[in-house]
């Protein structure tokens, strides 16, 4: 059936996605640009529990990127009655689409492989963190099963009816497949969820124990002082409350996604024939919290961090390059010497050892200093 006239939605949908949704998709793609460089560019990041969150700030950025041309464009068009732009967005809209969940899918496992490493170093006082090549190989696998789960279920169709006109001869939506794909494209979504509902509430009741916490720190305090157990309890206080807010972002913001899946899966026709525009109204408000979701990241990690707002100061504005050398060299020794701290029992060797290097000589200590800045240089503050 063909309707006259302009959708009665869509004066809300162009304020909504292509004025709001909009502006908050290019803040997230410039903001998660720089954390994504951040991350992935500096070494101490790359080898460290950031590089998953590097990642999630990647993918969020290809996102934000989606969300612009896929949902924003063709409602401007619609707006403005551009119908060559409109057909224009036809043509690359059933890849862009797929690429879209594939890319949020791939940002949701890079979070729960993050959210999984924090609850380790959470949990238990002598992990350090996954290994760079352990790293590597989680991340192709999260790679390799985003792409095989939504090339398989993520799949549109564009009808055209030749007895319409303009914008309303082409309808556009999802192929209904069977049920078996029905529950794989709704478990892809749930567990993820849950997955992090758990980490979160985990991370939180761990760290209100302070047992484990504080003998972590008794550790830091007698073999490396009590200055670098400062810097670490606020590093880690700082990475672990910046990973919260990330996840629960992340859950406010894809928790109506969710409960559309629910109802789509239970009864497709309550919301795509008895309730249509109620329908897309949610799916509307439900990708604008996903925005709204990968915008916070940035704040999350620039207001918590003092560390992330120099490394940004510094990409951004530069330093003298006498001063930057100097400064450099001195925080890049606190920084190899606080990085052992994260394992006590290093700690510990590096103490005992350093003790008999002013006993003995020092050439023959396996342990001493300088072996351990080559050995432990992957070991970052966290």
């Amino acid at each position: 059936m063909c309707v006259e006239g302009s959708p009665p939605l869509l004066p809300i949908r162009f304020w909504l996605i292509g004025v709001c949704g909009c502006a908050l998709a290019l803040f997230g793609l410039m903001a998660n640009a720089m954390l994504a460089a951040l991350f992935l560019t500096r070494s101490h990041y790359r080898h460290s529990p950031f590089f998953f969150l590097g990642f999630v700030a990647f993918f969020d950025t290809l996102l934000d990127a989606t969300y612009v041309i896929l949902l924003a464009v063709p409602v401007e068009a619609q707006y403005y009655q551009n119908l060559g732009l409109y057909l224009l967005w036809l043509q690359y809209m059933p890849v862009i689409y797929v690429l879209g969940q594939i890319f949020k899918v791939s940002s949701v496992l890079c979070l729960v492989v993050a959210s999984i490493e924090r609850y380790c170093l959470t949990k238990h006082w002598t992990f350090t963190g996954f290994e760079s090549r352990t790293r590597w190989i989680v991340l192709a696998i999260a790679l390799i099963s985003a792409v095989s789960l939504k090339v398989i279920t993520s799949q549109v169709e564009i009808q055209e009816y030749i007895h319409c006109t303009g914008f309303e001869r082409y309808q556009i939506g999802t192929f209904r497949s069977g049920a078996v794909m029905g529950v794989v494209n709704g478990l892809v979504l749930a567990v993820p969820f849950l997955t992090l509902v758990f980490l979160n509430g985990g991370i939180v009741l761990m760290l209100r124990k302070q047992n484990v916490q504080q003998l972590r720190s008794l550790i830091t305090q007698l073999t490396m002082g009590s200055d670098v157990m400062k810097i670490r309890r606020k590093n880690i206080r700082a990475a672990t409350h910046t990973l919260l807010v990330i996840i629960s972002a992340y859950l406010l913001s894809n928790f109506l996604n969710l409960c559309l899946t629910v109802v789509e899966y239970i009864d497709p026709d309550f919301l795509h024939i008895q309730h249509p525009l109620i329908y897309q109204l949610a799916a509307d408000s439900s990708s604008l919290l996903t925005v709204v979701g990968n915008a916070i990241r940035f704040p999350a990690h620039f207001l918590s961090n003092k560390e992330i707002r120099q490394q940004f100061a510094l990409m951004i504005f530069g330093e003298p390059r006498e001063k930057a050398y100097q400064e450099y060299t001195v925080k890049e020794a606190a920084r190899r010497r606080s990085s052992v701290q994260d394992s006590p029992w290093i700690s510990l060797l590096l103490s005992a050892t350093q003790n008999k290097v002013h006993e003995g000589d020092p050439h023959q200590a396996l342990l001493s200093s300088r072996h351990l800045i080559k050995r432990h240089s992957a070991i970052a503050i966290c």
